[in-house]
């Protein structure tokens, strides 16, 4: 589901130049119906966990890709700015039920087995946005039209999305004493997560933004090398979480976590403030590294001690986040410029790593 959820995303995206030139928009009434995707998303994620806890995430994410998906197929069908703006907040609508929903159901997977998976889920998201999006760049090359392409997306997903429905675990919503008992836990200890996931969120998201935009524009590099700079960091970021289920038992998520700021922070000095393209490369390989476990760390952790509700609760904080942070790093590099822009998110990452210990939890038992 994560993979899928990734590689949905990432195909209609890479093929923006086409969706502009057919649904006749230009960069204005673009950034409305990106607005309006904005909307749809972050308000069907703060609503998604509490019918989570009601009814069960299976359900709810049943529900999120049967609104995603035909919605998908329709981006391609739009001919006016109107309705690609509609178009897109009905894919915000079903994206933000997806997210949420599969986040609560990957906590509760990684719950009944009694180890840590969500880096993992979060690895595969990023391994489908960059099938999702080599999908595009081969049928943009091979001048295949937006609708066929988008359809047989659509269907694709659609038909992984049911075979994976056998595998879904709704038995949470089986234990209202625990829920109960989880919802009576005190809020400080969830703040302070919520305060380590919207830090890391935005050090993550600034190298998504701005990494090939400062190697190309200060550094600069070529569009090619800027370009390999940021696959460097995603990859990073995919490989990290692909492999975090055997460090996450020996070292805990907070050691990871506290170790993996550290890293991030070199990374980050490396890329700004040395003069050899090599060492750049090396710093964003650091920085992706180490910045990819916050995310699905603070996720578990929340599940650890809270409902399916405050698991999609910080999902949305993680995407306000993804939203903030480029237009606060885009005023900083106005006014200081976009190297001094990108050393302010260092000390994002120490409070990343001073907040680490919050994450530490008793050991997660298997459910029989």
């Amino acid at each position: 589901m994560f993979a899928v959820s990734g590689a949905t995303q990432a195909s209609w995206m890479s093929r923006l130049p086409a969706i502009l030139e057919r649904a006749d928009t230009d960069l204005v009434r673009l950034g409305v119906a990106f607005f309006l995707l904005g909307v749809g998303t972050l308000t069907a994620m703060l609503l998604t966990g509490p019918v989570c806890d009601r009814i069960g995430s299976r359900r709810v994410l049943v529900a999120g890709f049967a609104v995603a998906l035909p919605s998908l197929a329709g981006i391609a069908l739009c001919r006016s700015p109107e309705a690609l703006g509609f178009a897109l907040l009905v894919m915000g609508i079903g994206a933000g039920i997806w997210d949420a929903a599969m986040n609560v159901q990957g906590y509760a997977v990684e719950s009944g087995l009694g180890k840590h998976l969500m880096s993992g889920f979060h690895g595969w998201w990023s391994v489908g946005s960059m099938a999702g999006a080599g999908l595009g760049l081969l049928a943009a090359r091979l001048s295949v039209g937006l609708v066929p392409h988008l359809a047989v997306v659509s269907l694709l997903a659609a038909a992984l999305c049911v075979l994976s429905l056998r595998t879904f675990d709704d038995s949470g919503v089986r234990r209202p004493e625990e829920a109960e008992e989880k919802r009576r836990r005190p809020v400080g200890r969830l703040a302070m997560i919520a305060v380590l996931m919207f830090c890391g969120a935005l050090v993550e998201g600034g190298a998504s933004d701005w990494l090939a935009v400062y190697l190309s524009g200060e550094r600069r590099l070529s569009h090619s090398s800027a370009a390999l700079g940021y696959t460097v960091f995603v990859t990073a970021m995919a490989a990290g979480r692909l492999a975090a289920e055997r460090p996450h038992r020996h070292i805990g998520p907070a050691g990871m976590v506290r170790a993996g700021a550290i890293v991030a922070g070199v990374g980050i000095g490396l890329v700004v403030l040395t003069t050899k393209g090599l060492w750049a490369f090396a710093g964003a390989f650091g920085w992706g590294m180490g910045i990819c476990w916050a995310f699905p760390a603070a996720l578990s952790a929340t599940g650890n001690i809270a409902t399916g509700s405050a698991v999609a609760m910080m999902t949305a904080i993680g995407y306000c986040a993804s939203i903030l942070g480029p237009l606060a790093i885009g005023w900083l590099a106005h006014a200081a410029g976009l190297g001094t822009a990108l050393l302010g998110l260092v000390p994002l990452v120490v409070v990343v790593a001073f907040l680490s210990p919050v994450l530490a939890s008793r050991d997660v038992k298997p459910r029989s």
